[in-house]
């Protein structure tokens, strides 16, 4: 089922269409041969001031619908680019067996799941020995063991 939104373009358009036949319809009053020109003036006002404004109306909804669906697109795009700049799992950046190893930073070191090296790409994973051979300090939130050799 279509819900109501999807109907605002064909809809504006008949409100355009409504309203041109409302400043016609004025414009035909007016136009009466014998009408003097007092009696023609208030079939123009009404008929072009009630016309216009539903006109406008009409212009209203196709813009509203316009940009709903550049909206929509829009999404879409956006979406296919946050999929394709996702990160895989992160299967790729955390090695399977993390025992004894560390997360090096440029000069500190971490549990492989602190949350301060959580996600960053450009992390080097180091043991034990090599953490104290760079005289890298532990980290102050994770709190590793000590890589002492």
């Amino acid at each position: 089922m279509k819900s109501p939104a999807n109907y605002g373009r064909p809809l504006g358009y008949l409100i355009v269409l409504i309203g041109l036949g409302i400043i016609g319809l004025g414009y035909n009053g007016a136009a009466g041969e014998s009408l003097g020109t007092t009696a023609q003036t208030p079939y123009l006002l009404s008929g072009g001031f009630l016309g216009l404004a539903v006109v406008v109306f009409g212009v209203g909804l196709i813009i509203n619908a316009s940009a709903r669906e550049d909206r929509a697109r829009l999404e879409a795009v956006l979406l296919q680019l946050v999929d394709a700049q996702a990160p895989d799992s992160g299967t790729a950046r955390v090695p399977s067996s993390a025992s004894g190893l560390f997360a090096a930073g440029a000069a500190s070191y971490h549990r492989p799941d602190c949350r301060l090296v959580d996600g960053r790409e450009e992390m080097g994973y180091v043991t034990a020995a090599e953490a104290s051979a760079k005289a890298l300090a532990p980290c102050r939130v994770c709190k590793p063991e000590t890589a002492t050799v």
